[in-house]
């Protein structure tokens, strides 16, 4: 179990802004955003096991499963729904029976999506007994099984993101990647739009479903959006047109086609069905979010030929690694800390640079 306290969350992110600190030692603007203490996580994923006291939900944590009771970090509107949907599961056999897995989404406004996740296909008296469930514990409920999905409800949930020029809503789509802590996610979107606008346009590697996307639209001229997969693009569109974005354009490839499709290695019949020509557009930035293993040495080769790089990253180690190869061309103009996951080691941050010109 995780043990919620100031105390604790202070003593443990004073050790990340040191680390932080000591590699951007030298750099002058230089942010720290932090996170609340409790309550911040709004995606949770538990195991469902036979414990001694009977069945409840589980984690595993330095390879040892863990009875989980409680779970104070993620959201009221989760913590308030797990005991009354685990005693409706423990109670009813067509419920439980090979039930592994249990996933929670919730928005900021309440909304709660739940997944159950099952060794076994679900029929007829599943979906009659989770529509009561759905009814009187005012969620949605998703059921999956290898090649089937049964959607009682609806299979997202809407947040609304705070920024600095406006509002924005997306809708969080079940088995598609969003960010765990909303709260720090609108200061990492603030963030990027103190940059301020641009009369030039942006490429976006792994866009997944907008997050970044649709601010970044009210920043730059265009955004070229790009994603490797096929749900999230999905998604995206639905978040486009949600918003009312009309200089965003997408198209599914990974980051590597991306950028092979910007030097003019290689051409794509997903871009020209989309009518996407990269030389039609002023790119001078690009805007990439790996995932925490960072960027391989090829790609951060390409990367460097833009003007300016707004890098989020997830992994601290993979971003040292390659910010020593991407100092080579460019220089580190601002940084910032985000404490995403309070009470673990990961420190999230993002770090804008400027192409090195002859007056550095």
């Amino acid at each position: 179990m995780i043990e919620v306290s100031i105390q604790n969350y202070k003593n443990q992110l004073k050790e990340k802004e040191s680390l932080f600190d000591s590699y951007f030692n030298n750099v002058t603007s230089k942010t720290i955003l932090t996170s609340r203490p409790h309550s911040y996580r709004h995606r949770c994923e538990f195991g469902i096991h036979n414990f001694i006291n009977g069945i409840n939900y589980s984690m595993v944590k330095n390879h040892k499963l863990i009875e989980i009771d409680k779970y104070p970090i993620c959201s009221r509107a989760i913590q308030s729904l797990m005991k009354p949907l685990l005693d409706r599961i423990k109670g009813d056999e067509v419920l439980l029976h090979k039930l592994f897995q249990v996933e929670f989404q919730s928005s900021r406004s309440q909304e709660v999506m739940v997944s159950l996740i099952y060794h076994k296909n679900l029929g007829p008296d599943w979906i009659r007994k989770v529509k009561l469930i759905k009814d009187d514990l005012k969620c949605s409920i998703i059921g999956r099984s290898k090649k089937q999905k049964l959607i009682i409800g609806q299979d997202y949930v809407t947040e609304e993101y705070q920024s600095i020029n406006q509002s924005f809503r997306l809708n969080l789509y079940e088995q598609c990647f969003s960010q765990t802590n909303p709260d720090i996610c609108d200061q990492i979107i603030n963030w990027v739009e103190e940059l301020g606008k641009k009369d030039s346009d942006i490429l976006e590697l792994h866009c997944g479903l907008g997050t970044f996307t649709i601010p970044l639209s009210r920043l730059f001229n265009n955004v070229i959006a790009t994603e490797n997969s096929r749900p999230s693009l999905l998604a995206l569109k639905q978040n486009v047109n949600l918003n009312k974005c009309h200089n965003i354009k997408y198209a599914r490839l990974s980051g590597k086609e991306a950028l092979e499709a910007f030097e003019g290695k290689r051409e794509f019949r997903r871009l020209k069905d989309k009518c996407i020509s990269f030389k039609d557009f002023n790119i001078r930035s690009i805007f990439v979010d790996p995932p925490r293993e960072g960027i391989d040495t090829q790609t951060l080769s390409k990367i460097s030929q833009f003007d300016e790089i707004i890098y989020i990253s997830c992994g601290f180690e993979s971003l040292k690694r390659d910010l020593d190869i991407l100092k080579k061309t460019h220089k580190i103009k601002k940084v910032a800390m985000f404490d995403q996951f309070p009470y673990t080691e990961h420190i999230e941050s993002g770090v804008i640079l400027k192409r090195i010109t002859p007056s550095d």
